[in-house]
């Protein structure tokens, strides 16, 4: 738990002192490419595409899913989706952005998420929490470095309206 803090504290830390950013929330064009990559991910989760998903990845992911231990790298993140997609794929997930930040070489997006979980009565279930992902560009190319998801009581159903 103590290096799990220290990697985040870190990677926030990187965030906020990114050397050179365009602006405090970053250009709108590098913002634009966060939103698309986020709606990338979106898409290939819903469609249970793991190989899209998992190329959004960096090898060195550092992946905290709500509930379960810290994932490190695409092949453990593999299994986990690969698990997640056998055991429940009619399940998609929902995203309502609350902030985006990008500078030189770092960017985050955080906002609400609600997962849709087709029940066998006809009926969907949800679970509703925050992420954040965030970015860094290797090669000229944004890739997801942390993803880090968890529930929260403060979010519900009407923060998902026209979703």
């Amino acid at each position: 738990m103590k290096q799990f803090i220290k990697n985040s504290a870190f990677v926030l830390l990187m965030l906020l002192v990114s050397p050179h950013p365009a602006s405090a929330n970053g250009d709108a064009g590098e913002q634009s490419a966060i939103r698309g990559l986020m709606q990338q991910w979106l898409t290939a989760y819903n469609s249970k595409d793991i190989d899209s998903l998992l190329s959004l990845y960096s090898d060195k992911i550092y992946f905290a899913n709500n509930g379960n231990s810290v994932k490190k790298g695409i092949a453990a993140i593999r299994q986990n989706f690969a698990a997640q997609f056998k055991a429940s794929p009619k399940t998609t997930i929902d995203f309502v952005e609350e902030i985006v930040t990008v500078g030189e070489a770092l960017a985050h997006i955080a906002g609400k998420y609600r997962v849709n979980i087709p029940q066998a009565d006809g009926n969907t279930a949800h679970a509703y929490g925050r992420v954040l992902l965030i970015f860094e560009k290797e090669k000229a190319q944004w890739k997801l470095v942390v993803d880090f998801d968890n529930t929260a009581t403060d979010i519900a159903a009407a923060d998902f309206t026209g979703n």
